[in-house]
């Protein structure tokens, strides 16, 4: 027992130094009018441990209805586990829902603060969207692309005054005049945070589990 008295302020340190690692999240969203790709990857300990979930289809058949495949990765090659699902909006269980927004109605304060502590605490290192839209109107297609340089500039403007940035947001337009509307995105963005940011929204999730679900 005095061994580990005797090296608890080293333990101590250790948890403090492991709380300062960050952890890294990677977004690869492609779009092609009706058929999703995303990628999403998680790399912390300095590239030691890194999981990527990968949804290489989502189909969209009907305007309610959805097919989904994927996939969980350990490191670079190491399958985890796969899952192919289809879903509706009309099977959706609404009770369950209802029961979901009364418990953030509730607890918004908590989630007010953690959405303004993460904003703070999140570091864009980057953040590149392009995007190719248009239909065979051609004036039509320049109110398109002068909407998307409004919204771009706006969000731009917003993430300098809420967000880190590491490097300037990058966009690119690319305007279509086929005969058949087009539209499609190709979103690749990375932000980081620190495993005590984590560490931090866990204690005050608990701490308001404890409290009943109230705050």
């Amino acid at each position: 027992m005095s061994i580990v008295w005797q090296y608890f302020p080293f333990y101590i340190i250790l948890v403090l130094l492991i709380q300062l690692v960050p952890v890294r999240i990677n977004i690869f969203f492609v779009r092609e009018n009706i058929d999703d790709f995303v990628t999403i990857r998680f790399n912390t300990l300095y590239s030691l441990l890194r999981y990527s979930v990968e949804i290489p289809l989502l189909q969209q058949k009907t305007p309610l209805d959805l097919t989904m495949e994927a996939e969980l990765k350990a490191g670079q090659d190491m399958h985890v586990a796969e899952k192919k699902k289809a879903f509706s909006l009309l099977d959706l269980d609404w009770d369950v829902i209802r029961k979901y927004l009364d418990y953030f109605k509730n607890n918004k304060r908590i989630f007010s603060f953690l959405a303004r502590f993460y904003t703070r605490a999140m570091t864009v290192e980057k953040l590149v969207l392009k995007v190719r839209a248009g239909v065979d109107d051609a004036a039509l297609t320049g109110m398109i692309s002068g909407f998307y340089w409004i919204v771009t500039g706006f969000f731009t403007s917003l993430a300098r005054q809420w967000l880190h940035l590491k490097e300037q947001p990058v966009f690119g337009l690319s305007p279509d005049f086929s005969p058949e509307p087009v539209f499609a995105i190709r979103l690749d963005t990375v932000v980081s945070f620190r495993i005590g940011h984590f560490t931090v929204m866990g204690f005050l999730l608990l701490l308001t589990k404890i409290r009943g679900g109230r705050t």
